[in-house]
């Protein structure tokens, strides 16, 4: 397996565009990257992107679209759906094609115009012989915070756990989000302004859950020869990893509308998250406590309680005082989601992952600006998709 490096990034800013198409969005990501790079649309290899489902026929084949957009030139192009963990599963399938020395220059993309409000199901236009699982949670009333609402409940009520804690953590991203001009909020919320905003799943409130977005990101990946020969900034990604959900997890699993008990559980809480996490530690040799920030599915205020007993970073139970002392803010020992996160940004399926990494890129660079890590060398991401999708990265100076 050959070292593979992040010689280029591009970001679109996140919101809604009602007068730019996702095309527009994927191309303009495309070629900011190869630009970061010093290369030309021609070095690329092959591309790997998003398989966008709101985007029809076209969004579904949305790589083989942007190339016929910038111009096509025969090369490899794979398109993948793995939900909202779609954006770690394309860099993955882009750093395998260099780690095993088919290609020198891949390009990740992923580029998404997300419907308003919660996400919708998909219409099933082929007859089935029963009702898919994902129909019957719609005819039910049970969107995506439902389920993140009853593993909250489950946490207070085996942690102590509070609404302030969630509060804190919606704080905590808005300051980091002011700070970064590509976030959709950019506004810092106080504590009473989050606990007095709607109850949408008790506990969770309008503000702690993430908003669904537009957004486009890209990744230019190239072995660390290539980069080295090409003088090309390095920043080396180190592991990316993806696993699925293990028989026995007791999460409450979208879609699906039952789960283990914690009594009856065989598998850790959101198993995939854990595996993820230590495969990307295999991969890199490195531990949690080599990790110098974190970006993480923030998709609400639990999940980043959550995430950081799953990554490995506390014992259970431990996230909310890592928070309460400031250790997860900016200026703090490990800093979680110095871009904001998507509490800032929301959620654009394909590409979320992507901009995890690009952000990462850019702090081990030292060019994030204000928002910026003191001294980052070492960074990991990991993003989180329906029916158990995880996938994990490394990056290194």
């Amino acid at each position: 397996m050959r070292d593979v490096a992040i010689a280029g990034v591009g970001l679109h800013p996140w919101g809604k565009f009602p007068n730019k198409s996702w095309v527009q969005m994927g191309a303009e990501v495309a070629v900011e990257a190869v630009a970061d790079a010093g290369l030309q649309w021609i070095d690329i290899q092959a591309m790997v992107a998003g398989s966008m489902q709101w985007g029809g026929s076209t969004g579904m084949r949305a790589g083989n679209t942007l190339a016929a957009a910038l111009g096509e030139t025969g090369i490899p192009i794979a398109n993948i759906n793995n939900a909202c963990a779609s954006g770690g599963s394309v860099l993955r399938s882009a750093w395998l094609m260099i780690a095993a020395g088919i290609h020198d220059v891949v390009l990740a993309i992923g580029t998404d115009k997300s419907p308003k409000g919660f996400f919708p199901s998909v219409p099933i236009l082929s007859e089935e012989p029963d009702e898919p699982v994902d129909m019957l949670r719609w005819y039910l009333g049970l969107p995506n915070p439902g389920y993140w609402a009853l593993e909250m409940k489950k946490r207070m009520a085996t942690h102590g756990s509070t609404e302030e804690h969630l509060a804190k953590v919606k704080v905590k991203n808005s300051r980091h989000g002011s700070l970064n001009p590509y976030a959709r909020y950019r506004k810092t919320f106080t504590i009473e302004e989050v606990l007095a905003s709607p109850m949408v799943c008790d506990p969770l409130r309008l503000y702690e859950i993430c908003a669904t977005s537009d957004g486009a990101a890209s990744v230019l990946l190239t072995s660390v020869d290539y980069a080295k020969r090409s003088s090309i900034p390095m920043v080396k990604l180190a592991a990316c990893s993806l696993s699925s959900g293990q028989f026995g997890d007791p999460t409450m699993r979208i879609p699906l509308l039952s789960a283990v008990s914690d009594e009856r559980a065989t598998a850790p809480l959101l198993s995939e998250s854990k595996i993820a996490a230590e495969m990307a530690y295999t991969q890199s040799g490195l531990g949690p406590e080599d990790i110098d920030f974190v970006e993480l599915p923030d998709n609400s205020s639990w999940h980043e309680l959550q995430y950081l007993e799953t990554m490995g970073f506390c014992e259970p139970g431990e996230s909310e005082k890592l928070l309460d002392d400031g250790v997860t803010s900016l200026g703090g020992d490990l800093p979680v989601c110095p871009s904001g996160g998507f509490s800032s940004f929301g959620e654009a399926t394909m590409a979320q992952g992507l901009l995890q990494v690009v952000e990462a890129t850019w702090q081990l660079r030292g060019t994030a600006g204000d928002r910026q890590v003191e001294g980052a060398q070492i960074a990991m991401t990991e993003v989180y998709g329906a029916q158990a999708n995880n996938s994990a990265c490394i990056l290194t100076t």
